[in-house]
């Protein structure tokens, strides 16, 4: 069964952005050093955090499925993105994330074995770990009012 999630977001005024989604809303802007008023994370803040949340709801299963005890998960993420652009290998001009680096500690009383397990089934079952790492069919149009 395919879950369809929607998002609609609105420009306010500035650089201010509402991003609402199931009724939570979310302001976007940028940082006062780059012409922002700093109401709120930038839409690539928000890509790591989504994606720190959804490793740790991963290993929440992943833990419970393989029966191992997690006594508590912290995500460190640094996401580099190159301001004007970067060129791949293929010469192919990129402005998103250069890398993408995560640290995760877990307390357990459980090996390091254990915990690889958890981690290996945890990064096969997030999907935006997914969304980062595997190429996504993205289309889009615009109509002018």
């Amino acid at each position: 069964m395919v879950k369809l999630f929607k998002v609609n977001s609105v420009w306010l005024e500035g650089t201010q952005i509402e991003s609402e989604t199931r009724g939570f809303k979310l302001l976007l802007d940028k940082p006062e050093d780059e012409s922002g008023t700093n109401l709120g994370p930038k839409p690539a803040e928000v890509t790591l955090q989504a994606l720190g949340g959804c490793l740790i709801f991963a290993y929440l299963y992943a833990a419970q499925r393989l029966e191992v005890a997690i006594e508590g998960l912290k995500i460190e993420i640094e996401g580099e993105i190159i301001p004007g652009g970067w060129t791949d290998e293929n010469d192919k001009k990129h402005t998103g994330f250069k890398t993408v680096n995560f640290k995760i500690e877990v307390k357990t009383k459980h090996s390091q074995e254990e915990l690889q397990k958890v981690h290996d089934l945890a990064l096969k079952a997030s999907p935006m770990y997914d969304t980062l790492v595997s190429p996504v069919n993205v289309t889009g149009s615009f109509t002018i009012q």
